[in-house]
């Protein structure tokens, strides 16, 4: 009877609560279903679990143990999730700086390609797009559509030629024209058959680029540690980008950002050019903690 009571009392937060492993997967297994129903993917719930529970156990709190293991997620969150100052860090490098952008077909890479040469662009800096991705005529014209309508000026090569080679030529292009940056389009199709493997592989070894930038869909759900996985595997990647999000879905680039530890240099949020905005972590946490 005394045990119940004392485990009473610290459930309510009236007295210190001293944690276990058990405890605290017994708070867990209560916030699993609203955590999921928040968008994390559950191989992400695990790994937090797991990290708490190294964080808690033997540790004596007070306060409500909802509350206590809702602060501690927080916390790891904040910790993992790179600060973005990978803009700054690429403004010390000499020109031009080259990224590379990745992501299957149907993320919204070409027009984030647009938004971010736009955004660089306005900033008084010359910015040169290339699409590289030769072998799909609608991919190609789809971005040349996004830089004449936008401003930007666009390097395309021959269809069927040799992606790593119009990369390499772009970039020499842009380094004679005196072009801060160069931003590369690669192809992206639905599975990273062997084939585009080691397209992609050869561009990265010939452009040597300063950032490598995964594109992905902000209503990917799960599947996005699947698509991070893929492309870190085949090429690595350095940063992200995140699309088609709305007010509610932040819980992607959250879920993107934490597990490959990388950070996020903007989101989506529309059609329009200037349709983008920064990715506010905190603000990211309040909403999935706290909804």
């Amino acid at each position: 009877m005394l045990g119940r009571l004392v485990d009473e009392l610290a459930s309510r937060g009236i007295i210190k609560k001293r944690w276990t492993k058990r405890s605290v997967r017994e708070v867990f297994d209560s916030l699993e279903l609203e955590l999921a129903s928040q968008g994390l993917p559950l191989p992400i719930i695990d790994k937090l679990r797991d990290m708490v529970s190294e964080r808690l156990d033997g540790k004596e709190s007070k306060g409500k143990p909802k509350d206590v293991v809702t602060a501690v997620i927080k916390d790891i969150f904040l910790k993992i999730i790179p600060t973005d100052q990978t803009l700054r860090r690429l403004e010390g490098l000499e020109p031009p700086i080259k990224i590379v952008f990745l992501g299957f077909n149907g993320v919204g890479k070409s027009l984030s390609i647009v938004k971010f040469a736009k955004l660089i662009q306005d900033e008084g800096k010359r910015v040169l797009v290339v699409s590289a991705d030769t072998y799909r005529a609608a991919a190609g014209d789809q971005l040349e559509g996004y830089c004449r309508k936008a401003g930007i000026p666009i390097f395309k090569g021959q269809r069927g030629s040799d992606p790593a080679a119009v990369a390499y030529d772009a970039v020499s292009m842009a380094r004679s024209k005196g072009y801060r940056y160069v931003l590369i389009d690669t192809a992206g199709r639905n599975y990273l058959d062997r084939n585009l493997v080691e397209e992609l592989r050869k561009i990265v070894r010939v452009v040597n680029p300063d950032l490598k930038v995964l594109v992905i869909d902000g209503l990917a759900g799960s599947d996005v540690l699947n698509q991070c996985d893929s492309f870190n595997e085949a090429v690595g990647i350095d940063a992200l980008v995140v699309t088609k999000i709305d007010g509610s879905g932040l819980s992607v680039p959250l879920v993107a950002s934490f597990y490959t530890e990388r950070p996020v240099l903007f989101l989506g949020t529309g059609q329009g050019f200037d349709d983008i905005k920064q990715f506010d972590v905190k603000e990211a946490i309040d909403f999935i903690l706290s909804s």
